[in-house]
């Protein structure tokens, strides 16, 4: 069928004419107008019917839609607020994020997006993972090397070295390096290693 070809198209902006579109909120932040123009899409379910999504945006200008085919769910990044949606529900599965600014698809159907301190990974289930605290503020020039994800995270208290190689195994989990971990332990536990603000 057509609209299994086409499960989605995002619009430029809401519709003027036509069915109401549907707000679509992030959990997290139940506080902003529903109402406000977002990020749109337009998804055409199984039945051959369409309807409108508006999706509240986030922190940044960061826009993403990845369709898992294989389960029927797509997932979208609105502004950095990440959305698990079903094409043929109006509501979202699950939120998350808020602050997403990158994204990478992996061969095994998953997506490993950051926002300025970790590290998330969805796979096309809709299972999320989280890593530790990886940065202080800030990550930049992610890539993947098989299944190794390489990236720099920020660390303002060292002007010499403000930006800090950091790695993580996407089949372990296991992380290496960063600037977060230079001053405290995965479980929050402070280091001996002295802070110090170059200010």
């Amino acid at each position: 069928m057509e609209y299994e070809n086409k499960r989605y198209e995002i619009l430029k902006g809401l519709p003027p004419y036509g069915p109401m579109y549907i707000p679509v909120i992030h959990t997290d932040h139940p506080y902003q107008s529903p109402y406000s123009e977002g990020f749109v899409i337009r998804f055409h379910t199984s039945q051959g019917e369409s309807w409108v999504a508006n999706f509240m945006v986030g922190g940044t200008d960061f826009n993403q839609v990845v369709d898992f085919s294989e389960t029927d769910l797509t997932l979208v990044i609105a502004g950095g607020n990440g959305y698990i949606m079903n094409r043929n529900q109006v509501k979202p599965l699950s939120t998350f994020g808020g602050d997403l600014q990158m994204a990478l698809f992996t061969p095994q159907n998953e997506v490993v997006a950051a926002n300025s301190t970790d590290i998330c990974i969805l796979n096309s289930k809709g299972e999320q993972w989280t890593s530790h605290r990886l940065s202080w503020d800030g990550i930049k020039d992610l890539c993947l090397e098989g299944r190794l994800l390489q990236g720099y995270s920020y660390d303002p208290m060292d002007d010499k070295n403000e930006w800090v190689a950091f790695t993580l195994d996407l089949d372990s989990r296991q992380t290496k390096g960063g600037s977060y971990a230079k001053y405290y332990y995965s479980d929050g536990t402070p280091k001996k290693t002295r802070l110090s603000w170059p200010f």
